[in-house]
């Protein structure tokens, strides 16, 4: 089978390498708009019970991975100074530079083509072309947006102003939600290590507290400034850091649910974030994207055909999508209120 992924972000790479640990006869091609050493995440959090899936599908990667892992199995909250723990959530988190070097040096292990810097503008051209086309495009996906009436996507976007950073500052003892009353309003984090030197520090806040602060009119380096003032006592002075400089203006942005009507229109599939997005807060999209990658290509090998392959999938997914939707809906609204 030849075999199109457009996107080269987790979901993306794990399906490539899902398909070819299948068949070793696949011919696949995954095309990546940003060079193979971009990346503008911090960290990504995985739960135990994905890394047993990760196990199951691919024990060399698997072993690759866990190698670079940060784990914690507590949850902290601090809000007016106090520190209130919950424990036994088994978490762990990786940097998603780490995670994509690792899964791009397993895809060419395997044989899968790797091309970098080419933006698919319009899938049909690889539709015509190859005999499955996966779209593992994100949340802005342009190939949902070719089918728009098609997958009939459903986008919330959400009220509360975000922006992900870093810091050097250690949060290795738990996933830390931090709130802080400020002169315009609460502002909140969500901090959570990733390797032994960083964490990811997302930095969340109202509309309206946002607009009172004018973040909008700021420059990123800014806005950085006064987020590292609001949150200075957790930070034991390390500093703020941004890796998103290719964005103009404060990269600050709202969250977007996503779910399609249909994931899949022909030979064309979409996967992780194109199909469907959960809230951060409770750190399951990329669980998603790559339990999605591996159940899509199980169902491609077993499966006579690809409708019906693509009927399964959708099935299956949906229902463990909506039930990880339900939960983050319930926690990006407690948030926003």
């Amino acid at each position: 089978m030849k075999v199109a992924v457009l996107g080269g972000g987790p979901a993306g790479l794990y399906f490539a390498i899902s398909m070819k640990l299948r068949d070793a006869a696949h011919e696949v091609t995954v095309f990546e708009r940003n060079r193979a050493d971009d990346t503008f995440g911090w960290g990504v959090v995985l739960s135990a019970e994905t890394l047993d899936n990760l196990t199951r599908n691919d024990p060399v990667s698997a072993v690759w991975i866990k190698k670079h892992f940060a784990y914690w199995d507590d949850i902290a909250v601090i809000h007016d100074g106090v520190r209130t723990v919950s424990t036994g959530h088994g978490f762990c988190g990786i940097g998603r530079k780490r995670l994509l070097t690792l899964l791009q040096r397993r895809a060419r292990e395997l044989g899968v083509k790797l091309v970098f810097e080419t933006d698919i503008a319009d899938p049909k051209p690889y539709m015509e072309s190859h005999d499955l086309v996966v779209a593992a495009d994100g949340l802005n996906s342009k190939a949902r947006g070719a089918f728009v009436d098609v997958f009939k996507p459903d986008i919330d976007t959400r009220k509360c102003k975000f922006v992900w950073l870093g810091t050097q500052q250690k949060f290795d003892d738990a996933f830390t939600f931090v709130f802080e009353k400020t002169e315009h309003g609460w502002v909140w984090a969500h901090a959570y290590q990733f390797d032994s030197e960083t964490a990811t520090f997302i930095v969340e806040c109202n509309e309206q507290t946002w607009e009172r602060f004018g973040f909008g009119a700021m420059s990123q380096q800014e806005s950085i400034a006064v987020c590292e003032r609001i949150f200075a006592r957790h930070l034991g002075g390390h500093a703020l850091m941004t890796n998103a400089n290719h964005i103009r203006g404060s990269a600050w942005i709202n969250f977007p649910r996503v779910l399609c009507e249909r994931w899949s229109y022909k030979n064309l599939a979409l996967m992780g974030d194109a199909a469907a997005s959960a809230h951060f807060s409770i750190g399951s999209g990329t669980k998603l994207a790559l339990e999605s990658a591996a159940a899509l290509a199980d169902y491609v090998d077993s499966e006579p055909d690809l409708e019906a392959a693509f009927r399964k999938y959708e099935d299956a997914r949906r229902t463990e999508v909506l039930k990880l939707q339900s939960a983050a809906r319930n926690s990006l609204e407690w948030f926003e209120e």
